[in-house]
């Protein structure tokens, strides 16, 4: 054999093997990716195709489901699409990585920004109300921070405020601080949006940095996040729909987040965001052993720290809703399965979004993860 033309066979060879090596550490960082089609979408095999078809159905969403959802088991993503349009009036079609404001998820992640700051020894969930603020009430002065959490702290809840001009994080604390308190503390659980404001403005003092700040840097980069709060200048607004049911609203209390809904709602993701949180909780990324125990460390009403915590159809399964009459989100976790789904849409009020999140994860279950 001439010299040249083996080393041209050579040549060709080492870059067939270069390629092909290429190849597979693509296939591996894209695990769970198989079956991506039009706009972003993951349909993986079969079982996707089955997701696929209960999410198409009017049987299963009358009117047709406009939204987004993730479908996940064992780190593989099994459907991740976006249905519907963005915007009644321009049609354009919703992407599988569409913005959504979260509304009551949110409080899961204030949550974690409290246990967070008892991580680093700045506060404890068993502070009473007095160490945080000397003048506190004495009817609230020993209400300890676990209840606020927990939905029994027995303040009052918001029935009534203008949500839009509590602007100013002094006089929203004072106005708090001042509510009656209507049932014993830690006796009676009643959902309290006014404990997650009073939560919000506890992670800014304590932390001497915004809410918005301290969740991107202690919560959403450590789980490769990109969500963001309402108002972050790096909000890419043109991911989030302008509810493609016509109501031509993108944030249901206006596009700046005020401390009528801070702490309790506003936190801005996509579903695949949802699922990297769901990844992050699983290790050690975003909080501690001892923090993660008391994450779902049920009161009453089955409600932990910012979840609910049940056994659904025999699965352990941390879940909560979130609703602002524009918008629906629900994410359920079955953590001993591994399964995750999330679904954000426009509002509509059937079904309760918990029974077909269910579903999605009962049909989840049975697959059998890529090794």
């Amino acid at each position: 054999m001439h010299r040249p033309l083996a080393r041209w066979i050579v040549v060709f060879a080492v870059l067939l093997f270069l390629v092909a090596d290429v190849a597979v550490a693509q296939k591996k960082n894209d695990k769970g990716k198989k079956g991506e089609s039009a706009n972003g979408a993951t349909v993986l095999g079969e079982l996707g195709k089955e997701l696929d078809l209960y999410m198409s159905s009017e049987t299963n969403f009358p009117g047709g489901f406009c939204g987004v959802v993730l479908v996940a088991k064992g780190g593989d993503v099994l459907l991740e699409k976006g249905y519907g349009v963005m915007d009644a009036d321009t049609k354009t079609p919703m992407p599988a990585n569409a913005l959504y404001d979260w509304c009551s998820v949110t409080k899961q992640f204030t949550a974690a920004a409290i246990l967070k700051l008892e991580m680093q020894k700045k506060l404890s969930i068993e502070d009473p109300l007095k160490k945080l603020f000397p003048k506190c009430p004495k009817d609230k002065a020993d209400i300890p921070l676990r209840l606020l959490l927990n939905h029994t702290s027995g303040i009052q809840n918001d029935g009534g405020l203008d949500n839009t001009k509590l602007t100013d994080r002094e006089a929203t604390i004072e106005m708090i601080l001042n509510l009656p308190v209507v049932t014993k503390p830690g006796e009676t659980w009643a959902y309290n949006n006014i404990a997650y404001f009073l939560l919000g403005a506890i992670v800014e003092k304590v932390s001497g940095t915004t809410l918005e700040k301290f969740c991107v840097e202690q919560l959403f980069a450590p789980a490769g996040m990109e969500a963001r709060l309402i108002g972050d200048p790096k909000l890419e607004l043109a991911r989030v729909p302008r509810d493609a049911r016509g109501t031509g609203v993108q944030f249901a209390y206006g596009p700046q987040l005020t401390w009528g809904y801070k702490g309790a709602g506003g936190v801005v993701a996509s579903v695949r965001d949802m699922l990297r949180w769901h990844q992050a909780l699983a290790g050690d990324k975003v909080l501690g052993k001892a923090q993660k125990a008391e994450y779902y460390t049920v009161g009453k009403h089955d409600y932990a720290l910012g979840w609910e915590v049940s056994r659904a159809a025999g699965e352990l399964e941390y879940a909560h809703s979130g609703h602002t009459g524009k918008v629906v989100t629900y994410y359920l976790r079955w953590p001993e399965e591994d399964v995750v789904v999330a679904l954000a849409y426009s509002y509509e009020p059937e079904p309760y979004p918990g029974v077909p999140a269910r579903e999605l994860a009962r049909m989840a279950k049975k697959h059998k993860p890529v090794k």
